[in-house]
């Protein structure tokens, strides 16, 4: 064992809260990035309708505050922000159960045991070590991430509700439609090793451009340089705002006709948005995070190249190569003939 885990350890015992008695008090905890978030809303949703009058605080991140605000299975949201006060804040909670669904910070998992609750439910294998902190270990099979989580909420004693995902905005976040059916490329990703080429991009948004459809690009601030670069190439695209706010972006994610994206946080934000989506798989498997159960959404997937795959080592994903611009091309007009009707009407939240 690590000297930093055992340190972890050590202070998680000596500032281990008692037991509360109450019963039905629930802390889950999903600190990660957007897709990681909104693969919770599941869980969330599934335990709000199995126990309604429980108290249920969620303990997320910055950018999971922005997909979980307006949420109404939630009785309260703390953003983690600076550790000690989070950690002050939520003993006082006297929770009985805390969850973890998802995170990455390895200071986590002491935290949640030190908070005192008498059930502490999680995934083993996925924690850095810390795994014998939980009181309710759950086996980690193959699986899609937000059956994971409902496989954590069922040990808390739940019933799954359903795998759908959701992101709730409010009327006056909304936009007016935009004057044609638009498609929007999302050529970046945090890795490397998930981006399709650029070249790619452009040769799809040129096509679909002939055909009659509007471009916009997406991304964050840093891939704006990506996004400029493939904009010049198709004739009238433009750029969507890199620097909007994630709920801004939602608003526009939600207007346009598809998404067609490499493997990141957009695929799983257009399906909580119902928006149609074609998302690009290789080093990747869609079967674990890949949309779940969402209608117009198609994962296109091609095995890997390498064994094992190189992952973030990856300097340049020829893998994802086998994916032609042809053939999304051709999915992305199937699509859009056949969910015209869904996407030129407003989505329920």
């Amino acid at each position: 064992m690590s000297w930093k885990n055992k340190l972890l350890l050590a202070c998680a015992k000596a500032f281990r809260s008692p037991p509360n008695p109450q019963a039905h008090r629930f802390l889950l905890v999903a600190t990660t990035a957007l897709g990681d978030t909104l693969w919770s809303t599941p869980a969330i949703k599934s335990l709000r309708c199995s126990f309604p009058k429980a108290y249920i605080h969620i303990l997320t991140s910055s950018i999971g505050e922005q997909v979980l605000r307006h949420n109404p299975w939630s009785n309260q949201i703390t953003v983690l922000e600076k550790w000690l006060p989070a950690f002050q804040s939520l003993k006082r909670e006297r929770f009985d159960t805390v969850i973890l669904l998802h995170a990455s910070q390895r200071q986590i998992l002491p935290l949640c045991s030190a908070l005192g609750a008498s059930r502490l439910i999680g995934t083993i294998g996925i924690n850095k070590g810390l795994d014998s902190l939980f009181t309710d270990p759950v086996n980690n099979r193959h699986k899609h991430e937000i059956v994971r989580r409902l496989e954590l909420i069922e040990r808390a004693g739940a019933k799954r509700y359903t795998e759908q995902l959701s992101f709730f905005l409010q009327p006056y976040e909304e936009i007016p439609p935009f004057p044609s059916q638009t498609v929007a490329l999302h050529p970046g990703s945090k890795d490397g090793f998930k981006r399709w080429p650029a070249e790619h991009f452009i040769s799809v948004g040129k096509q679909l451009t002939a055909f009659g459809y509007s471009i916009v690009i997406t991304g964050n601030g840093e891939e704006e340089p990506l996004m400029k670069q493939i904009a010049s190439h198709i004739p009238r695209a433009s750029l969507i705002d890199p620097t909007l706010s994630l709920r801004n972006f939602a608003a526009r994610l939600k207007r346009v006709s598809l998404l067609i994206s490499n493997d990141t946080g957009p695929v799983h934000l257009a399906c909580a948005l119902q928006t149609p989506v074609i998302a690009l798989y290789s080093s990747t498997d869609p079967a674990l995070c890949g949309p779940h159960r969402a209608e117009n959404a198609i994962a296109l997937s091609k095995r890997a190249c390498c064994t094992p795959c190189l992952k973030r080592a990856c300097l340049r994903p020829f893998c994802l190569l086998q994916i032609g611009p042809e053939e999304v091309v051709n999915k992305a007009i199937d699509l859009l003939k056949n969910s015209v009707c869904t996407i030129l009407s407003p989505s329920p939240t």
